[in-house]
């Protein structure tokens, strides 16, 4: 396994783990209120308050607790998102690639002309009709992302269809699902998995900029993204309050492309996997 990627799956864990478990063992709270305690500052500062190691938001909300469970909220929608929108791709590509013909034609123009509509104006317009919630938001994503994992999969799957051990299958008797499953399926897998990665981190970082703009996870559910929100008019005075959402959603995006550009090496035959 490359240096690059345990470095990258070790910091991935180790974020996990803790907006994960860390709210639970340390027993922090991401919504309890403390007005007299509001706007403090970090630990190494001078107004610190025991209790507060990254300080308060302008509520008095503790901020350890806000960003780990703001962080549980952000990695749920990637990792979710990025499962479904690899799920949904596989899917079409596969039937895309194996069937051929007019469904081809039909896939692959849906995806050209689904790329090209604005992402933006379908989130606006469709958290105007239905509002704002976790489940509409991974729905949005997973429409917005499936085309490239289609792709991919339909231009692997018209590679390795006519391979001797597909043709053998057929030959054999073997049922369309089970050529679909068994055969062209795992021909995809690698691929898809260093699509998925990638696709984790930019998940992650659409949701913060929704959640930033108010069009992501509803109030007062925390994300990294509504915490950038709620400082944003406060840099000058508050500027602890951004910093903390915008350092970890930042290290995660990074760690999850380290991870996809180890995963692409090891999975290219034509680089020299033990470097």
């Amino acid at each position: 396994m490359r240096t690059s990627v345990r470095i990258a799956l070790s910091g991935l864990a180790l974020i996990t783990l803790s907006v994960m478990l860390g709210p639970l063992v340390l027993g922090l709270d991401p919504l309890e209120q403390d007005l007299p305690a509001k706007l403090a500052p970090p630990f190494w500062m001078e107004g610190a308050l025991p209790g507060h190691p990254l300080g308060t938001d302008q509520l008095g909300r503790d901020l350890l607790a806000r960003v780990l469970a703001g962080g549980r909220t952000s990695l749920l929608v990637g990792f979710v998102a990025s499962t479904l929108t690899c799920a949904v791709g596989i899917l079409v590509g596969l039937l895309a690639g194996y069937l051929g013909g007019w469904v081809d034609r039909l896939v692959m123009g849906l995806g050209d002309l689904w790329i090209a509509f604005p992402f933006l104006v379908l989130a606006i317009a469709t958290i105007g009709v239905i509002g704002s919630s976790t489940p509409v938001l991974i729905t949005l994503l997973v429409l917005a992302g499936w085309v490239t994992s289609a792709r991919v999969t339909r231009t692997i799957v018209k590679q390795v269809r006519g391979e001797d051990y597909v043709m053998a299958a057929v030959g054999a008797g073997a049922g369309h699902l089970n050529v679909l499953t068994r055969h062209l399926t795992p021909a995809v897998a690698s691929a898809n998995l260093v699509i998925w990665t990638f696709s984790v981190g930019t998940m992650v970082l659409v949701e913060g900029g929704l959640s930033f703009l108010g069009l992501g996870v509803r109030p007062p559910t925390p994300s990294w993204g509504t915490i950038l929100n709620d400082g944003r008019e406060l840099l000058e005075t508050a500027w602890w309050i951004p910093l903390w959402p915008g350092l970890t959603l930042t290290l995660t995006v990074l760690l999850v492309n380290l991870l996809g550009d180890g995963l692409r090496d090891t999975f290219d035959v034509r680089t020299d996997n033990h470097a």
